[in-house]
């Protein structure tokens, strides 16, 4: 897939938090009034944070753009978060989590779950990174993503995975609905890549079932994001020409 981006695989990182540490010497003891008013203003938040009690506060109860009909931190999230879990992750799961990936703005995930034979692999990381944020799919509701089929072939470090689905979408304004077809193929690179997670090496691009006969061949996420690239380019350098021209 999906190819929404061809989103070096050593470069899915997960974000991390600064810890400041202070020492209790450095703290001034709180006045009876400050006690009081901080006794308050806990209570008043416990109130209400009453509804969550998940333990991801409220993106837990967002349903995941893939349609599993699960919370998005139970769910494709886990795999945007956790390399270990994107790691032993199935074939389908990772077809999922792409998805939910373009949906989210999940940039690094989309580019560390990407096989770097792909064709769509770019070896500049972060020129690729930027093209996916400024070509990613803000105009449309990533809605669903329907599995079809799942199946693997040979053993061990050559195993191959095909996963057939459906990525459905809807156009934010007109609330066009659009989908495509695409059976997707997955390998791993080795174990010092994305902990030998299955990333995306190619997909075959079909119309989806019910929807009308394009009048040129489909493209898949990825594609469509290079095509978009590539005509801005030539863009520009017609731009660059035409400048000259008239010098």
């Amino acid at each position: 897939f999906i190819a929404l981006a061809a989103r070096c695989v050593s470069s899915f990182t997960l974000n991390t938090r600064q810890i400041s540490i202070v020492t209790l010497s450095s703290l001034k003891q709180p006045s009876l009034l400050q006690l009081n008013a901080k006794k308050s203003t806990k209570q008043k938040s416990k109130k209400k944070n009453k509804g969550s009690t998940s333990g991801f506060g409220g993106a837990a109860a967002v349903p995941c753009p893939c349609g599993s009909g699960k919370g998005y931190m139970k769910c494709c999230g886990r795999l945007h978060n956790d390399p270990a879990v994107f790691a032993a992750a199935s074939a389908e799961e990772v077809v999922r989590a792409r998805y939910s990936a373009y949906s989210e703005r999940e940039v690094d995930f989309i580019v560390g779950s990407t096989h770097p034979l792909n064709k769509n692999f770019i070896s500049d990381i972060e020129h690729w990174k930027d093209t996916i944020r400024m070509n990613c799919y803000d105009n449309f509701e990533l809605t669903s993503c329907e599995i079809l089929e799942e199946t693997y072939e040979g053993e061990g470090d050559k195993q191959i995975a095909k996963v057939k689905f459906v990525a459905k979408m809807t156009q934010v304004d007109s609330r066009e609905k659009t989908a495509f077809q695409e059976t997707s193929t997955f390998e791993r690179a080795g174990k010092n890549i994305m902990g030998g997670a299955w990333l995306y090496k190619e997909g075959v691009i079909e119309t989806a079932p019910g929807m009308p006969e394009p009048e040129t061949a489909p493209k898949n996420l990825d594609e469509e994001l290079k095509a978009q690239e590539e005509a801005g380019d030539s863009e520009n350098k017609d731009g660059e020409s035409d400048e000259s021209k008239e010098e």
